[in-house]
């Protein structure tokens, strides 16, 4: 039974796939000399995967990877050293029950905050719920929405705030496992960690509130010097 379970769920991330509104631009070359520090502290609040227990709202993993907070750990470190040119990356999940603010060591700080993502399919209208039925023989579509917040604190001041919102679309249906072509991504859900389109959406907001950040930190650190009595 267990085997049959893992097979049609197998069956069923095949076909799925997923387009976002649009893609990640490359960092700017002229934004490389407002780099925010050489050391640099990411704290998460990241709810994407929480879903309601019994008693209180429990972050669902990936059936096969890593758990998310380790998953998106290791991914905002390899972002800081490869795109913002971070000499050293702390990351930190502030829900830890081990956390505690003592750890955070440098001076600047980026406060990440993303809740569970939005979709239209919450609204559950009668012909959601019979394409659902019908395993998507009709094919289904799902919008989805995911607000992220990237604040940047400079010893224990906050500097800036930037919200972004990510916009995609889901496309499943066993006819698109034969035009895999149409779409930008596979989305395999909680199956895996990538390719994920939730988690594609966090990493690419997280990045551009970052680049919005460098935009215009000179003029946003100078008013927070002016600001200190």
């Amino acid at each position: 039974m267990k085997y049959i379970l893992i097979c049609c769920i197998l069956f069923i991330t095949q076909c799925a796939f997923a387009n976002l509104e649009h893609q990640l631009r490359t960092f700017p070359k002229e934004l490389e000399k407002n780099k925010i520090g050489e050391s640099i502290t990411i704290l998460n609040q990241n709810r994407m995967f929480y879903q309601k227990g019994h008693k209180r709202y429990v972050e669902i993993n990936p059936m096969f990877g890593m758990p998310w907070n380790e998953y998106f750990s290791k991914q905002q470190k390899q972002i800081g050293y490869s795109r913002y040119q971070w000499k050293t990356v702390y990351v930190h999940n502030i829900d830890d029950k081990n956390f505690e603010l003592t750890n955070v060591k440098t001076d600047y700080v980026l406060f990440v905050v993303a809740n569970r993502p939005k979709s239209d399919w919450e609204e559950g209208n009668l012909v959601q719920v019979l394409q659902m039925l019908t395993l998507c023989l009709y094919p289904c579509q799902e919008k989805l929405n995911l607000e992220i917040t990237v604040k940047l604190y400079h010893q224990n001041r906050l500097v800036t705030e930037k919200k972004n919102t990510q916009m995609a679309t889901r496309y499943i249906s066993p006819w698109y496992i034969f035009i895999p072509y149409r779409f930008q991504k596979r989305d395999f859900g909680n199956a895996f960690n990538e390719p994920n389109i939730v988690s594609t959406m966090y990493l690419q907001g997280f990045q551009e509130a970052i680049d919005e950040i460098s935009l215009n930190l000179r003029s946003d650190v100078a008013n927070e010097s002016n600001d200190v009595p």
